[in-house]
């Protein structure tokens, strides 16, 4: 089997720390996936059990570009409640564009620093707990 792509674990690149544990969960992802060097992937996580009614584990997106860095991270909520309620962007994380967005509005990437660090090591731990669907899509 080809190697796949290895993410930037360096922090040139990126605008604060990204834990070697959230580099490991995106690596054997796209291992798992067969995800080619080279390529760029976008990565699914869901909880197939999130509900505006019953809540559960936010859905998380990330894009891995093709040369292994990440270039957002995007955790998404249920807005509204019953028949009405849509799924949208809660927090996203552009590393691309250096923005940090919250419920609807943007800021300087570095504004992010600190819930950054917390939902990565939320995250890294719901994965641990195996809350998680995974689905990898390659392309840009």
């Amino acid at each position: 089997m080809e190697k796949t792509a290895t993410l930037t674990v360096a922090p040139k690149g990126y605008p604060f720390p990204v834990s070697r544990a959230l580099i490991a969960i995106l690596q054997q992802e796209l291992d798992r996936a067969g995800v080619a060097p080279g390529t760029p992937a976008i990565v699914h996580f869901r909880d197939p059990d999130y509900s505006p009614e019953t809540g559960g584990f936010h859905p998380v997106e990330v894009s891995v570009a093709a040369d292994g860095t990440i270039q957002y991270l995007t955790d998404f909520a249920f807005y509204g409640s019953g028949p009405f309620a849509e799924l949208g962007k809660e927090i996203d994380f552009d590393f691309g564009l250096e923005l940090f967005q919250h419920m609807g509005r943007e800021f300087p990437i570095a504004r992010g620093r600190e819930l950054f660090q917390l939902w990565q090591s939320n995250f890294c731990a719901y994965h641990r707990m195996g809350t998680y669907t995974v689905e990898v899509v390659e392309g840009p």
